[in-house]
């Protein structure tokens, strides 16, 4: 029992950054109809910020420098949407993806040249151990993983009580709904993508910080597993919601870790590195029976 505890809780980072990815991924699909391939890298501009004002020129502490990044990457990404998307709007949803993947390369040469080719660390949040006692003993969970349980939960929680219960939420799902049917209703639909966009940057900023904080050397593309695994949850958990992805995004690191327990258990601890493999099995026989996701909604078009 306690080396199944140690390894969920082993994924209690994962879960989060998978979770922040996905609702980001999830607000730019849902406003502006398009899969956000360059989410990753805009991720690891806003860590490479946090990074260099924690080095030693600046010296800032992590609570400090975080809002920094977070603020680079929203900037980042609410010029992409006021600079590209904004004027390309009428664009079909390839043409928009592609736009995406071309913002990759941009990004990816523009780092290396504000921060240089190497690769740089984020301290933890909280350093020391829970450790437990009695018949738990042995069970281990660091106060770095609990930080970042707590931001995250924090986070997600006002995004979707502001998604439900504010005039913001109500515009967002408009959008969402029918942009041009909003935009006729009155609704700012230019206000709600940027606002979308930049909230997307600065969760892809949070969740890359949090991964960072666990030991992750930052590069370029540090951040491209977790929004491959965010792709997953949207296409798993159903794009109808903006809730259904982001369970999914929980599930998938918690799946992948119990799938590694499952496997030591059985004595095949050497095709632990085939996990993911068998979550993605899992995911695609579930799609098989679910084609709209787990909280998606068979939707019935009127001609």
């Amino acid at each position: 029992m306690t080396y199944l505890l140690n390894t969920l809780f082993a994924t209690l980072v994962p879960m989060c950054v998978t979770a922040m990815v996905t609702m980001a991924i999830t607000l730019i699909f849902k406003t502006s109809s398009t899969t956000n391939f360059a989410q990753g890298v805009i991720s690891a501009f806003g860590a490479y910020f946090v990074s260099y004002f924690m080095g030693e020129k600046v010296g800032l502490s992590i609570w400090i420098a975080m809002p920094i990044g977070v603020i680079a990457s929203t900037l980042v990404a609410v010029l992409i949407d006021v600079g590209i998307f904004r004027r390309g709007r009428y664009v079909n949803a390839v043409g928009k993806q592609i736009i995406t993947m071309g913002l990759i390369s941009i990004i990816v040469s523009v780092i290396p040249m504000i921060f240089g080719m190497t690769q740089p660390s984020i301290n933890k949040f909280v350093s020391g151990n829970v450790q437990f006692k009695g018949a738990l003993e042995g069970l281990v969970v660091t106060n770095n993983a609990l930080t970042c349980v707590g931001i995250t939960v924090a986070v997600l929680g006002v995004i979707f009580i502001l998604l439900r219960f504010s005039k913001w939420g109500l515009t967002v799902r408009a959008t969402a709904s029918n942009e041009y049917v909003a935009g006729m209703m009155g609704i700012n639909t230019h206000v709600v993508t940027a606002i979308t966009w930049g909230l997307a940057g600065a969760l892809g900023a949070l969740a890359a910080t949090m991964l960072a904080s666990e030991n992750a050397s930052i590069s370029v593309y540090f951040m491209t597993n977790y929004q491959v695994y965010a792709f997953l949850a949207g296409i798993l958990g159903g794009f109808a919601t903006f809730y259904g992805p982001v369970i999914a995004g929980v599930a998938i690191p918690l799946i992948n870790g119990l799938v590694i327990w499952a496997l030591n258990m059985l004595g095949l601890s050497e095709y632990s590195g085939w996990s993911m493999v068998i979550v993605y099995a899992i995911a695609l026989i579930i799609i098989f029976f679910k084609p709209q996701g787990l909280f998606g909604k068979r939707i019935a078009k009127k001609v």
